[in-house]
């Protein structure tokens, strides 16, 4: 059946309802606050559903989180595809709590029969309207939908407030090995399109494999990237696998001026496991994926923004097509954001372009029954790294402060050698480690958010080269230029008050020290050498010879190279000479 994208005015106006007036999608400079949950597995599927396996376990969940975005008043909620039991949208539905007027829920509900669809549509009768297109295909169609509940209030003609409730359904069976949902899945034809009453902001959600059709969709594509927030809920293994992130690859070659939108995606939290049957189980791995992808307009670069986000689970990276892209922490944990809007209809002087900022981490306690807004900063598996083995702890001994991990992913890099000599090359969006490609991959060693194996390579090669750094200043014979740094003492750290070094010791001056692994071409060692010389020359202070570059030859043998630039000028008038040598 074809896919249709049908504006939620028009929708409602049928039914002498107004379009509701939502902060998120108001034009001005005011932010608005958003409250997304990513819930942990187990999940259940079979032919008769597709949710949590315990739904009283999910519900206690999910009740306390929308009794919490109540009485916070967050303007945009948004659960992932499947999370949401119809026990609790029925208890929100029928006088429990309910988004405000001028906030907007956006629930991923688990799977829904067209009994339990009319059901629920009786049960709410005097309570709330409910609204969802007929399906006009025969039952074999398929068991059950997977569908999307948008919540708000509205007025009706008299102007009297009106709870609603608006299902849209998967439009597209996901991929699997076996066509399950293909067999079991009915299938929705509407994407519904939000806009706000001054016309400038749309909002539109795409469940799961939605995406596989709307990357094919260039026109579909286009009327839900223009000046939108286009939310991505979904329970996917692989959030990151090419067909699902064709439609994100599509928006992101387009002119910025056309694709200025905000994208959210949510999955499920890292580590799910399936369950086909009460005794049969299946542990996805899977890596969760849920990110906030920004034009490149609107979010800082700045460090103490960055580090705030970071200290408390949202993660940065830039990707290859000028897009921010800020990765959530991978286990269950309600995140609540500040977000600028999408665009702000008023003097360029109030504009907002800071982006999401994460504002508290909330983890669920079984004790309490409620989400409490964590305090320290999460782990992503990097104390188990720089504590695999004595050295490596060695190495790291002063780069194990995670509330500051840009530094530590600073002071890698430059042990690894500079590859590029660019004045601002520490900030994050110009910092090699930050980048990704459109794979969307993140290598980054301080972050374990990713399965990918080539990824893990290199977070691994990057931390064992500095961890053969370390053993080399504290045995290896130094060159002229470093020599202080020899006989212990020395570490390796990164500071904003001397950006371009990264070993330091006390009472020597700083020093910019990189090690290129074994057997390493010779023309690398010469760039890199001579990014690392002129990056301290352009600095131009006290230590702006202090650099040095080693790596190990065939026979094991630590070399430091010659670097053409660094000569030592005597005060005797006698010719320049290479410290690299000694001489």
């Amino acid at each position: 059946m074809p896919v249709f994208i049908s504006d939620v005015e028009d929708v409602l106006a049928l039914r002498g309802l107004e379009t509701p007036d939502l902060a998120a999608l108001q034009a001005t400079h005011q932010s608005y606050r958003a409250l997304l949950l990513q819930p942990a597995g187990p999940i259940y599927a079979d032919t008769h559903r597709i949710g949590h396996l315990d739904l009283a376990v999910a519900a206690a969940r999910a009740d306390a989180f929308l009794a919490m975005a109540a009485e916070r008043g967050d303007q945009l909620v948004i659960t992932p595809e499947y999370f949401l039991p119809v026990s609790s949208l029925a208890k929100a539905a029928q006088g429990g709590p309910f988004p405000a007027d001028g906030a907007l829920w956006v629930l991923g509900c688990e799977s829904m029969t067209t009994e339990r669809l009319a059901t629920f549509k009786a049960d709410c009768a005097g309570h709330c309207d409910v609204i969802y297109e007929e399906d006009p295909a025969p039952a074999v169609q398929g068991n059950y939908f997977d569908p999307v509940a948008y919540c708000f209030v509205t007025r009706d003609a008299e102007k009297t407030l009106k709870r609603v409730v608006l299902f849209q359904f998967k439009t597209a069976p996901s991929r699997d090995d076996h066509g399950f949902e293909n067999k079991q899945l009915r299938c929705g034809r509407a994407i519904y399109r939000f806009q706000g009453k001054d016309g400038y902001i749309k909002l539109s959600t795409i469940i799961c494999s939605d995406a596989l059709d709307l990357g094919e969709d260039l026109d579909a594509n286009k009327m839900l990237s223009d000046r939108a927030i286009l939310i991505h809920i979904q329970l996917n293994p692989k959030p990151k696998h090419t067909d699902y992130r064709r439609y994100r690859n599509e928006v992101f070659r387009r002119s910025p001026v056309a694709t200025d939108c905000d994208i959210v995606c949510l999955n499920w939290a890292h580590n799910v496991v399936q369950h086909d049957s009460p005794a049969q189980a299946n542990a996805w791995k899977n890596e969760s994926g849920s990110a906030w992808y920004v034009p490149e307009r609107r979010c800082s670069v700045k460090d103490d923004e960055v580090s705030n986000n970071e200290a408390k689970g949202l993660y940065y990276t830039w990707h290859e097509k000028r897009r921010h892209v800020l990765h959530f922490h991978y286990d269950e944990a309600v995140f609540a954001l500040t977000v600028p809007k999408v665009m702000q209809d008023g003097p360029a002087v109030h504009d907002v372009l800071i982006g999401p900022q994460l504002d508290t981490r909330f983890v669920w306690d079984a004790d309490a029954g409620a989400w409490l807004a964590s305090t320290s900063c999460p782990e992503t598996g990097w104390s188990d790294v720089i504590n695999a083995n004595p050295e490596v702890t060695a190495a790291f001994q002063s780069l194990q402060d995670i509330a500051n991990r840009l530094h530590i992913e600073r002071a890698i890099s430059l042990s690894c050698g500079p590859h590029s000599m660019k004045d601002q090359w520490h900030r994050v969006n110009n910092l090699d480690v930050c980048r990704i490609p459109e794979s969307e991959v993140v290598a980054r060693a301080t972050l374990q958010l990713d399965r990918d194996i080539a990824a893990s390579e290199e977070r691994n090669r990057r931390i064992t080269r500095v961890a053969t750094l370390g053993h080399i200043l504290q045995t290896a014979t130094l060159p002229a230029q470093i020599k202080d740094l020899a006989g212990g003492g020395a570490s390796i750290a990164w500071s904003p008050d001397s950006p371009n070094t990264n070993v330091i010791k006390a009472g020597a001056r700083p020093a910019l020290v990189a090690y290129l692994g074994d057997n390493p071409p010779m023309d690398m060692v010469k760039r890199i050498g001579e990014n690392a010389f002129e990056l301290l020359r352009k600095e131009n202070k006290g230590h702006k010879e202090r650099v040095a570059i080693c790596y190990r030859t065939v026979a094991g043998v630590t070399k430091f190279a010659d670097i053409k630039q660094q000569t030592d000028i005597t005060y005797d008038g006698s010719s320049m000479a290479s410290i690299t040598g000694g001489q």
